[in-house]
């Protein structure tokens, strides 16, 4: 616990610290450019904030393997026992690059492909989610638990997240989009999976779902998620593995298998 101790706080003075940079560029001039596809975008801001994380927790923690989403390329992840960090150094980046204050900071420490700790840090309301495999879920060190007011999707406030691929968005028309989005209070998109996630951890949001995510998109969330009471599943319901690509639910738990049964996948 000691050594989880020590790797939390360096997490948030990593997240907190490129969190800084993050909030000073917003607005500002930034070169821009895409990766996958042109809706796909990666600004300048993403780098030097992934570099001043992966310097801090690089130095702190030379046996770790540090997984960066703006240096990773290609499909091949192998995950193993090995102490892996996940790190998304810009959640959110179309948010930021239109100047829309939606996004975050995220760091996450995982062993044998589990989540053993998660920071996620939203720089404009400088709210640091925190959460330690058996020590609950806090935001700015106060304790957070999910909502346990409802039970339902339609008393539920529930949002999603359109992948940058074309192919993707149809795919999720074709799964119950519309099911959700006629039976809930409202269905909304914030474009941060990581600041989705932390909202259902805290009781802001009661259900979310997204596919073709990556893993640093939600590996710290999905610890928030579980820490705080929620419970997180692939789109069937089954057990969530951090892969390649990956497709998740996430909820206060008490709407989850009815939110499985609306979006359709489980057959």
């Amino acid at each position: 616990m000691e050594d989880l101790e020590r790797a939390l706080k360096s997490a948030i003075e990593a997240v907190t610290g490129a969190g800084q940079i993050v909030r000073s560029s917003l607005g500002g001039q930034f070169k821009t450019g895409f990766k996958s596809c042109p809706a796909d975008l990666v600004t300048e801001v993403d780098r030097r904030s992934q570099s001043f994380i992966i310097e801090r927790l690089g130095s702190s923690f030379p046996g770790h393997r540090l997984v960066a989403e703006e240096d990773f390329s290609g499909d091949d992840l192998e995950l193993d026992d090995r102490p892996s960090w996940f790190i998304d150094p810009l959640d959110g980046t179309t948010n930021f690059v239109f100047g829309i204050p939606l996004c975050t900071v995220t760091a996450a420490l995982t062993v044998g492909a589990i989540p053993v700790l998660g920071v996620t840090y939203d720089p404009f309301r400088e709210e640091v989610y925190s959460a330690v495999r058996g020590s609950g879920s806090f935001l700015n060190g106060r304790r957070i638990t999910v909502d346990s007011t409802r039970n339902k999707v339609a008393e539920s406030l529930i949002t999603t997240g359109y992948p940058s691929s074309h192919t993707f968005k149809e795919e999720m028309w074709r799964a119950d989009f519309k099911k959700i989005l006629y039976k809930a209070i409202d269905l909304r998109a914030f474009g941060s999976a990581a600041l989705e996630l932390a909202y259902i951890a805290c009781g802001r949001l009661t259900g979310y779902w997204e596919s073709k995510l990556r893993p640093w998109d939600v590996a710290a969330g999905i610890i928030l998620v579980e820490e705080a009471g929620g419970r997180v599943s692939d789109l069937t319901g089954g057990p969530l593995s951090l892969d390649n690509y990956i497709s998740i639910a996430a909820s206060n738990s008490l709407i989850h298998d009815e939110l499985i049964a609306d979006l359709g996948y489980a057959g």
